[in-house]
């Protein structure tokens, strides 16, 4: 079976030029958009909240204790529920929510079909949740594209 990232590989592979890839990375951003409107609109009417967490939120006032930095680590995309700063630009499911996400994303896509090596992601633990300081967007083209760890610098609060 084929992944989207197999899919979109064998496409940009048969592409002479650099505008057929860019045409073909915004395709997934907007495929990813069209995702999370329809996750948005069914959890309307289920009533639920396809909403990231917020780490400020979560943690309401009081302040973490302790800091400790855990490392470098492959960390399943699935156990990534929220976010330090950037809650409105994603969903749960790190699918992007506006079009002004859009020119990084691709950036952010192009770069990692073109094997540009791309810094791991920062995260932030609290209890068995994973929430993102930096690295949003190549946690959403990594969900986009099926993959199922992500390499994460991680810090436990």
């Amino acid at each position: 079976m084929f992944t989207n990232t197999d899919l979109l590989l064998n496409t940009l592979n048969g592409a002479n030029d650099k505008m057929a890839e860019e045409r073909q990375a915004i395709a997934l951003f907007e495929k990813a958009q069209r995702s999370a409107a329809q996750k948005r609109m069914f959890a309307f009417l289920t009533g639920r909240c396809t909403c990231l967490l917020s780490l400020s939120q979560v943690l309401g006032l009081r302040s973490p204790a302790n800091r400790h930095y855990l490392g470098l680590q492959q960390i399943a995309i699935n156990q990534i529920h929220g976010s330090e700063a950037r809650t409105s630009d994603f969903d749960a499911s790190f699918n992007p929510l506006s079009a002004r996400t859009m020119q990084r994303w691709t950036g952010v896509l192009l770069a990692r079909l073109n094997d540009t090596p791309l810094p791991p992601v920062d995260l932030i633990k609290v209890g068995e949740e994973y929430f993102v300081r930096d690295g949003h967007h190549r946690i959403s083209v990594a969900h986009a594209l099926g993959q199922e760890f992500i390499e994460a610098e991680v810090t436990e609060w």
